[in-house]
């Protein structure tokens, strides 16, 4: 197996890296163990309106980018690391269990009780710490997976929009319940620690790490890769063609505001506003003033503080608007 170590924490470059791997055809499995900043990651088949507050990722800085895999979106910071395993391709078909036998031997090794479950998660005591996720290239496939290990369960609850639904077929109530940081039953004081502890159980499993390091020519062409795809946002916010959103919310002192919203492509279409709020705003000029823009925060923002400093809102600001918007 290579191993080719990296020092990036952008979620982008490293999607970017998976897929050159994959197309240089080297005939043996490579793997990447990295960690990012304070990251959304949202799934190939998601609608990021729906699956990200993106009003709280505008407000502490929290990258925004899509995989080409599908599955959930997830939180990823430095407390977490994320690892990649690009191998020649054994089927057309979705296989979890060729890669997540290897990881759960690593667990094993270092005696923490891994249980898989019937989908792609990896668990302690019913409560997850790693998901994963895949899709083939060029006779490969990319096989990646996130390792929790001392995330910030506060901020990965409050940026994912998580689905009711999903939580109640899983009989539990909240973000917090539903996974573990491996700090709370490893004794390694730190994700570094942690990631080379990782390396030494994982050698002896596979025979050996065999290094490997890009020349600045073999950067270049990952970065371009970076800059076509992952890091364009048409990839990442444009990928369900039409998004239906009601939102509404009560301001104490303000009224109720209800918004409807439709988005094509990341586009803002149609926007209504209703409620029983104060105002001599004219409701053809905030649709006037925002359609045809990019339904992102720091799109909108601009606009809003524009018309409300014109025509406010009794007791309602710009914020509370951006917040309800993309909360």
């Amino acid at each position: 197996m290579f191993y080719l170590p990296t020092n990036s924490t952008d979620a982008t470059e490293l999607f970017a890296l998976e897929e050159w791997i994959a197309n240089q055809a080297w005939g043996e499995t490579t793997l990447l163990l990295w960690s990012t900043a304070p990251t959304i990651m949202i799934g190939k088949y998601q609608d990021a309106l729906a699956e990200v507050n993106l009003a709280l990722a505008d407000q502490y800085h929290l990258a925004v980018t899509r995989r080409k895999s599908g599955g959930g979106t997830i939180y990823t910071d430095p407390g977490s690391l994320q690892y990649s395993l690009i191998a020649p391709k054994e089927s057309q078909t979705i296989d979890f269990s060729r890669f997540l036998n290897l990881i759960c031997k690593v667990f094993r090794q270092i005696e923490v009780p891994v249980e898989c479950s019937d989908r792609n998660d990896l668990l302690i005591k019913g409560r997850k710490f790693s998901g994963n996720a895949q899709y083939n290239l060029n006779g490969y496939v990319i096989h990646h997976g996130s390792l929790l290990f001392d995330t910030d369960l506060d901020t990965m609850a409050a940026a994912l929009q998580v689905d009711q639904l999903k939580l109640i077929s899983k009989h539990i109530s909240s973000v917090h319940q539903r996974v573990i940081n491996l700090k709370e039953v490893l004794p390694y004081p730190d994700t570094e620690t942690f990631k080379q502890q990782f390396l030494k159980e994982l050698n002896p499993l596979v025979d050996g790490l065999n290094l490997r390091h890009l020349t600045t020519t073999q950067k270049v062409e990952v970065a371009q890769i970076r800059t076509a795809t992952f890091a364009n946002p048409a990839f990442i916010y444009d990928r369900v063609p039409t998004t239906l959103i009601t939102k509404k919310r009560y301001f104490p002192g303000g009224g109720l505001v209800k918004l409807s919203i439709a988005v094509e492509h990341g586009v803002l279409s149609d926007l209504k506003i209703s409620g029983d709020f104060f105002s001599n705003l004219d409701p053809h000029q905030l649709t006037s003033a925002l359609l045809g823009r990019p339904f992102r925060p720091e799109q909108i923002r601009p606009q809003l503080e524009a018309i409300l400093e014109k025509t406010p809102i009794y007791h309602i600001q710009v914020d509370d608007l951006i917040n309800l918007l993309f909360g």
